[in-house]
């Protein structure tokens, strides 16, 4: 009597049928998991929008974007501090901005040095600061001198170029804060954040930011111009000063108003400039 059962032929047939259907199959999984991502990350620029929207329904003006030294001829202190250290109270951390000493008598990064992790807000940032897409958003960069940082993926819009304060969040005084009435343009019309990936040079320290060198006034830290324009970028260190993000082939942007909308990389550069600035009268048409 002979046994039933599968030839070694049949089973390799059946074993090559199911890994084709999986190849398919992934794909699509890949996709519907970015999605969700992508979503999470918008949800998370939307965060920061309505926290920017209660800190100017307070204080009559959104904060400044990246804080100058009172007088840098003599002192450094209460320098660089970042828009997003002033809005971690009304991102339910209070807990962290009570952390934050912004009259310490040197430049921000100064009064972090020798602190435990759990007094040091520069390595506790929370999800709403980071993008799910991102591989490097759980990285703590060990900078030496400058000690423990995490980074973020979203940074203000501060204009067309690092010193041009034609955006919103600039760098200054106090007296450069931004309110509402100055975006003649239309908050609907006007960038206030974007996304950027995690940089391996550990750009991108959102609560305390000087920026490159060149400027010093949070250039890809916590603040980003438009000057470079929008394309594609990765995490070797080359892509630190314009905006780019790990959703394939766009980039979401926070506008003035609250909302959340993407652009694609091929968005004209004159129009991407002008989205960046508050009141520069351009038309510009929607993408």
């Amino acid at each position: 009597m002979s046994k039933k059962g599968f030839t070694l032929v049949e089973l390799l047939v059946v074993i090559t049928i199911i890994g084709i259907l999986v190849g398919l199959m992934l794909p699509a999984v890949n996709s519907a998991r970015e999605s969700s991502r992508r979503v999470q990350c918008a949800n998370n620029l939307k965060q920061f929008g309505l926290a920017l929207h209660v800190f100017h329904s307070e204080q009559q003006m959104f904060p400044v974007g990246n804080s100058a030294p009172k007088n840098p001829m003599i002192s450094w202190a209460g320098g660089w501090w970042g828009f997003q250290s002033r809005l971690l109270p009304y991102m339910d951390s209070k807990n962290m901005y009570d952390m934050c000493n912004f009259s310490f008598r040197d430049a921000c990064w100064c009064s972090f040095e020798g602190r435990l992790p759990g007094n040091n807000p520069n390595i506790m940032i929370e999800g709403t600061g980071k993008c799910p897409s991102d591989p490097l958003k759980n990285e703590i960069y060990d900078t030496g001198y400058f000690g423990k940082f995490e980074c973020t993926n979203y940074l203000g819009v501060m204009g067309t170029s690092p010193t041009a304060n034609d955006g919103i969040l600039l760098h200054g005084l106090p007296n450069c804060a931004i309110s509402l009435r100055q975006i003649t343009d239309g908050p609907s019309h006007t960038l206030i954040m974007g996304e950027r990936g995690i940089s391996n040079m550990f750009f991108g320290w959102p609560y305390c930011g000087y920026g490159d060198e060149a400027t010093g006034v949070g250039n890809g830290d916590n603040l980003l111009s438009t000057q470079l324009g929008l394309s594609v970028g990765n995490s070797d260190g080359t892509h630190d000063f314009h905006f780019w993000s790990y959703h394939p082939g766009v980039n979401q942007f926070l506008y003035a108003d609250g909302s959340v909308q993407p652009l694609t990389y091929d968005i004209n550069f004159t129009t991407f400039q002008a989205l960046s600035t508050r009141a520069g009268d351009e038309a510009v048409q929607m993408p």
